[in-house]
């Protein structure tokens, strides 16, 4: 039992420290300049396009974890 408390009080605080992603407000799985914008309102295009690695206009989450490694987002 002990151990089973130890792991989910690991797992517990895995999640609360686990990067929070903007709204995908169209559910396509990327995020649009639209939906990076409303969740960080200072981002300019110039950011956006320095995140979008592959640029195909949206950002996908292997993109976002590295714009927030890089420190162009914060989390």
């Amino acid at each position: 039992m002990k151990i089973n408390g130890l792991l989910i009080g690991a797992l517990v605080l895995a999640a609360s420290q686990a990067v929070a992603l903007p709204e995908d407000a169209n559910g396509n799985g990327t995020y649009s300049m639209d939906e990076m914008v409303a969740a960080f309102p200072e981002l300019t295009a110039d950011d956006f396009a320095e995140i979008d690695a592959n640029s195909d206009g949206e950002v996908d989450s292997v993109e976002y974890a590295d714009a927030i490694a890089a420190e162009i987002i914060a989390e």
